[in-house]
């Protein structure tokens, strides 16, 4: 990961230590433990507004989206192959 600036993020000593824990079971670096998580944490939330939004759906806007999903899977299905 190549990065053009970097900063100083003071952590707890714990916290610094339990990254440095991951990152050395995961044979890699704090850094990339770090960026893991928080990527991860983005993508968690991203999840969370999809399941909110799909709560907040009426029942006639569900129907159109399981039969709009039916779609792409057949679509998905079709026998095609990825170069």
């Amino acid at each position: 990961m190549a990065l053009s600036e970097t900063t100083t993020l003071r952590v707890p000593t714990e916290l610094r230590d339990e990254i440095a824990r991951i990152a050395e079971q995961r044979g890699t670096t704090m850094l990339q433990v770090v960026s893991d998580a928080i990527h991860r944490l983005g993508r968690d939330q991203w999840w969370g507004t999809v399941r909110e939004a799909l709560e907040q759906m009426s029942d006639d806007d569900h129907t159109g989206y399981r039969a709009e999903a039916r779609g792409l899977d057949g679509a998905a299905s079709d026998g095609l192959r990825g170069a």
